[in-house]
C-alpha cells in the first residue's frame, strides 16, 4: 500500500487554485453584491437587503469556498473518496439552499419583461421536473465511469461541479423559491417532495458503505494519505452521504411539516 503523509504545513499550502472555479466564485458573489448594493435600483420594486439575507448568502458562499478551494478540495481530487462526498453534500445539499434564502424576491422581477424566459424558469422550478433534473444528474455523475474521468480529466470534473450545482438549486426552489414568479410547492407537496428526494441520496449513501470491493479505480489507485484504507475510505463516503444526507433533508421535512400543520 502507497502510504503518504502530508507536510505539516499541508493545511496551509494545500488549497486549490483552479482559474475556473475562483472566477465563478468571485463572479457570483460580486454580481449579488453589485445588484443588491449599487445597482438595486435598476430593478423595479426593489428593496434594501436585509442582515438576515446577507448572512445566509454569505454562509452559503463560505460553504463553496470551502467545499471547491480550500485543501477539502485538493483531498477529494487526489486523495479521499470521503472528502469528495463531503464535497458534493456541501455544494448540492447545504450551499444552494443558504444561498436561496439569501436571495431577495425582486431580483427575479426583470424576468416579468422576458415571457420565453420567465416560462422556462416555471417549467424548470416545477417539483416534477427539477426533482428529475437533480436526481438524473446526480445519479449520472456517480456512475463510475463517469465519475472516474471526472477525476482524470479537469475539464469533465468543471462540468460535473456546475451541472450538480445548477442541478441543486433547481432542486432546491420548489421548496425555497424566494419570488412568487417561481411559486414554491403546496406545503403538502413539498412535504412529499423533500422525502421523495432523499431516496436517491441516502440510498446511494448505503450502497457505498455496504459495498464489499472499491467501486472507483482512481481512488483504489490512489496514495493512502494517512495510511487511511481504500475500503475505509469509502465507507466514510457513504456514511457522509447516507447519514449526512438524510440529516438534511430531515431536518428541510421537519420545518416544512411543522409550517403545515401550523397553516
Amino acid at each position: 500500500m502507497n502510504v503518504y503523509y502530508p507536510p505539516a504545513d499541508f493545511w496551509w499550502t494545500a488549497w486549490a487554485f483552479d482559474p475556473g472555479i475562483w472566477f465563478g466564485i468571485v463572479i457570483l458573489h460580486g454580481t449579488y453584491l453589485l445588484v443588491t448594493g449599487p445597482l438595486r435600483t435598476k430593478f423595479p420594486r426593489s428593496q434594501p437587503l436585509t442582515s438576515g439575507q446577507l448572512v445566509y448568502w454569505t454562509a452559503g458562499i463560505l460553504c463553496m469556498i470551502a467545499a471547491l478551494i480550500t485543501p477539502l478540495s485538493t483531498l477529494a481530487d487526489q486523495y479521499l473518496f470521503s472528502a469528495h462526498m463531503l464535497q458534493h453534500v456541501l455544494v448540492t445539499l447545504i450551499a444552494p439552499p443558504l444561498m436561496l434564502l439569501g436571495l431577495p424576491g425582486w431580483i427575479f422581477n426583470p424576468l416579468e419583461n422576458v415571457p420565453w424566459l420567465l416560462g422556462l424558469a416555471r417549467k424548470l422550478t416545477r417539483p416534477f421536473l427539477a426533482f428529475m433534473i437533480f436526481n438524473v444528474t446526480f445519479a449520472a455523475w456517480h456512475i463510475p465511469a463517469l465519475y472516474n474521468l471526472a477525476l482524470y480529466a479537469v475539464p469533465v470534473h468543471l462540468l460535473e461541479h456546475f451541472t450538480m450545482i445548477f442541478a441543486a438549486f433547481l432542486l432546491w426552489m420548489p421548496v425555497l423559491s424566494p419570488t412568487p414568479l417561481l411559486p414554491r410547492a403546496p406545503l403538502p407537496v413539498q412535504v412529499l417532495y423533500i422525502f421523495l428526494a432523499s431516496v436517491l441520496s441516502t440510498g446511494l449513501g448505503a450502497l457505498i458503505t455496504l459495498a464489499k470491493q472499491p467501486i472507483y479505480i482512481f481512488y483504489a489507485q490512489a496514495p493512502r494519505i494517512w495510511g487511511i484504507s481504500t475500503m475505509d475510505d469509502q465507507v466514510w463516503a457513504g456514511l457522509i452521504m447516507w447519514a449526512g444526507a438524510a440529516a438534511i433533508f430531515l431536518i428541510a421535512l421537519s420545518i416544512v411539516f411543522f409550517y403545515w400543520f401550523s397553516a
